[in-house]
């Protein structure tokens, strides 16, 4: 082998080797969540949730998800955790799926299946008089 092929060889194993990373970062909405954006708050009619419904919203470009029962009110980020992708609620399996890498969640959140670890991340959310108002960052969950 000559030292022409020799290098060949080796500019050809690295350049493989960058095309899968490129094309990962290039799938942003398979790359992994990351960190919180500065605090952002969203301030939603209470008219607005029905009662045990799920509301999709977004805060920013991040889905999000808010459930009013009785005078509690809880949201999540629809952001798997694992890579990134938004998870959807399936009624009928009572589970949020995530169609990236097929990771499920309970109807609370936490990981029943595929590869994610971490339960959806909780946002903070307040009852004020005929609002509730959901802020960033995330909660610990």
């Amino acid at each position: 082998m000559t030292a022409f092929s020799a290098e060949r060889r080796r500019l050809l194993k690295a350049a493989l080797g960058i095309a899968p990373a490129a094309v990962l970062l290039a799938a942003g909405g398979c790359a992994p969540e990351a960190a919180p954006p500065p605090a952002e708050a969203l301030r939603i009619p209470l008219a607005q949730l029905p009662e045990g419904e799920r509301v999709r919203l977004l805060m920013g470009d991040r889905p999000i998800e808010v459930v009013r029962t009785g005078s509690a009110v809880r949201a999540r980020s629809l952001w798997c955790t694992h890579m990134g992708c938004e998870v959807t609620w399936n009624g009928d399996r009572s589970r949020y799926l995530c169609p990236c890498h097929d990771g499920e969640f309970d109807s609370e959140g936490v990981p029943v299946g595929g590869p994610p670890k971490r339960p959806l991340r909780r946002l903070e959310s307040i009852v004020e008089g005929e609002a509730v108002l959901v802020r960033m960052p995330v909660v610990p969950s």
